[in-house]
């Protein structure tokens, strides 16, 4: 094709279809770069949304931990105390034989000794066996157990000597 127009005015065409050129492609570029930020920001928001999700989600687990793991500290402070009022009520029955056997031998007048002490759990009493070697002794000693126990028993057999008694079966029940 032969182009018959002037240096000047084809030269002015050249510059004049560069610049459109130019025009376009930045218009392309402005357009490319102002998607791949729209297209970003849409991510991000995206992106934001779902980790506030995750952190809904995870406060959500958080407080089901922690509230199971209260059930379960209540669970063992329900069986802790359970145990602990069983100690204490075991605690509040048992008889402290040490200071019972303390204030029993605290009756025994001189003379008389013991040759068998002994406690049944089930009945709750103290059965005593010993020698005396007189009745009023003896007598002396019932008085004695009277005063610091309750149901105190004497067998009648224990009465028939006047001296040398070997007595048994003398029982007496311990106030719990």
């Amino acid at each position: 094709m032969i182009n018959l127009l002037p240096s000047q005015y084809k030269e002015k065409l050249l510059l004049e279809e560069t610049r459109r050129l130019v025009i376009i492609l930045g218009v392309l570029v402005f357009l490319s770069l102002f998607s791949l930020i729209l297209i970003l920001l849409s991510i991000k928001i995206y992106l934001s949304g779902q980790v506030q999700n995750l952190q809904t989600f995870l406060e959500f687990e958080r407080e089901e931990f922690e509230v199971q793991e209260i059930k379960d500290l209540q669970d063992r402070v329900k069986i802790s105390n359970k145990k602990l009022s069983q100690l204490d009520a075991l605690y509040s029955q048992k008889i402290n034989l040490a200071d019972i056997f303390n204030k029993t031998i605290k009756t025994i007048p001189p003379g008389i000794y013991l040759t068998n002490l002994s406690y049944p759990r089930e009945t709750s009493q103290i059965i005593l066996s010993g020698f005396s070697p007189s009745r009023d002794i003896l007598f002396q000693f019932k008085k004695n157990l009277e005063k610091d126990f309750q149901n105190v028993y004497f067998p009648p057999e224990s009465w028939v000597k006047s001296t040398d008694i070997d007595f048994s079966g003398i029982s007496f029940k311990i106030s719990e």
